[in-house]
């Protein structure tokens, strides 16, 4: 019977067990457990061993179907990602809810004609004509109310640190919701501020302009958080330096890690086109430098592996494996 290799990963520490079996305990991110399964449908329940501040984060079971050599999983907080010759990686992300005790912002203020309120991470806006009753998706530390003219912006801090801004018209019409590290409304527009968190220390900015259906992304472009990028720390490190800048579309930066005579032969609608819309990056199941594993939407997610060749500090040639 056919079998397959699995590494269970997860973003906290967790134990895991196969059809109500132990099998091990994943302590940091890191880490790995490993095992081989005959193919045949299982149970995989997740239990995590510690949880946030302010948070609970609950034990599940996943479904596993294995169907025409895939694997499925049948719960949204575990993702399955097919690497190819029967080897997945399965990564646990647990469900979580908000402790009873918890401190939650409360908050009031009238605006007009407007009873606006912010209790047990909710958020609550009345008049003499409607109501709104809103569960806000994050939990804050702080909040403010704050009138930008057409709209009431609801500005507060998650427990993680990140800015939290929620946008409501006077009709009481969500018109945008979101968390970045920066949100800022400012000539009847909405700037938001990530820090992409990458070898470069780019900050992605995004603009929002409002339309009849509230506010749409109508630009976005990256900036350095310390004015310039910083280099790869290796050698080893331009793959990934050279995918996270493609990531992004700063064709400007990925063309730096190549060697002039493969950039000038290249545009970058090319580039982009080559490599297709991945939505991660991960290291090979062994680990070569060289080789870089770009993570595709489905179910299971796939990968393409893509070999680069490096020649005196410049990636010289790009290859799929």
């Amino acid at each position: 019977m056919e079998n397959y290799f699995i590494q269970i990963t997860s973003t906290r520490p967790m134990a895991f067990s196969v059809n109500s079996k132990h099998i091990g305990v994943v302590s940091r991110e890191y880490e790995a457990l490993e095992l081989e399964v005959e193919k045949e449908d299982f149970v995989l329940s997740c239990y995590p061993l510690e949880s946030l501040a302010g948070e609970i984060a609950i034990p599940f079971s996943a479904q596993i179907e294995i169907v025409g050599g895939k694997i499925f999983s049948k719960n949204d907080n575990l993702l399955v990602t097919d690497f190819g010759n029967g080897h997945f990686i399965f990564e646990a992300k647990p469900p979580k809810i908000i402790k009873n005790s918890v401190n939650l912002v409360q908050i009031s203020k009238i605006l007009d004609e407007n009873s606006i309120s912010i209790h047990k991470n909710a958020l609550n806006i009345s008049n003499s004509k409607r109501t709104l009753y809103y569960p806000l998706p994050y939990i804050l530390s702080t909040a403010e109310i704050i009138d930008v003219g057409p709209l009431i912006f609801i500005s507060g801090t998650t427990t993680d640190n990140k800015m939290y801004g929620l946008f409501v018209n006077k009709n009481l019409q969500i018109e945008f919701d979101g968390v970045a590290d920066k949100i800022e409304y400012t000539d009847g527009k909405i700037i938001t501020l990530n820090n992409v968190n990458d070898i470069a220390r780019h900050g992605l900015v995004s603009i929002y302009t409002r339309e009849q259906s509230g506010f749409k992304k109508s630009s976005q472009y990256s900036v350095y958080a310390n004015n310039e990028p910083v280099p790869p720390a290796s050698t080893e490190a331009l793959p990934l330096a050279f995918i996270e800048a493609i990531s992004i579309e700063n064709f400007t930066l990925a063309r730096s890690y190549l060697h002039p005579s493969l950039s000038a032969s290249l545009q970058d609608e090319h580039i982009r086109a080559y490599f297709g819309d991945f939505v991660e990056v991960l290291p090979t199941l062994n680990k070569n430098t060289s080789n870089l594993a770009l993570v595709y939407s489905g179910n299971p997610r796939f990968v393409k592996t893509y070999h680069f060749e490096i020649k005196d500090n410049r990636i010289v040639d790009i290859d799929t494996i």
